[in-house]
């Protein structure tokens, strides 16, 4: 696949309430919960830039901001702004929303691989990213950094061996 597709093209949206349910014993939004809001979101980033089946392979880096209380509005935004042969990086913000004042803070914020696999689960080449605004390009380049560390990793070998037993 060489056509390559603009950013704003793969920017996706996910708004959750936040309910008793994700909470934890703080009284706040489990980190996990938040983190399986963030790969939803980022998987339909994946999708729209690719229209192709796409598969976490790793999340990068992510940071917890504040906590985000029960009531609030998570409002989330992924977006591709890096992408290799078979794989995309996706930058995933999430904002909470005071629902009564409307005061809206950064909460969390993560970097997202997905790669793109065919019917045997195979990776498959993927659309080149169109980088439009500066913060594409910043991000591009952070994440071209975090790609040629994760290949030097994989070149010597996985972070956590188990030893035999």
């Amino acid at each position: 696949m060489t056509d390559a597709k603009k950013a704003s093209e793969s920017e996706s949206r996910l708004a959750w309430i936040v309910t008793p349910a994700d909470l934890n014993r703080h009284g706040t939004l489990f980190g996990g919960q938040l983190l399986a809001l963030a790969d939803r979101v980022a998987a339909m980033a994946a999708l729209r830039h690719s229209r192709l089946d796409c598969v976490t392979v790793s999340i990068d880096k992510v940071d917890f901001v504040a906590p985000v209380h029960h009531g609030y509005i998570l409002d989330m935004t992924a977006r591709v702004h890096f992408t290799a042969r078979t794989s995309m990086e996706i930058y995933v913000e999430a904002m909470a929303e005071e629902p009564r004042s409307g005061e809206r803070n950064l909460v969390c914020e993560a970097f997202f691989s997905f790669v793109a696999v065919n019917q045997d689960n195979r990776p498959i080449p993927v659309p080149q990213v169109e980088l439009e605004t500066e913060r594409d390009r910043r991000l591009n380049k952070e994440a071209k950094a975090r790609y040629d560390a994760r290949k030097a990793g994989r070149a010597a070998g996985r972070t956590a061996k188990r030893e035999k037993q």
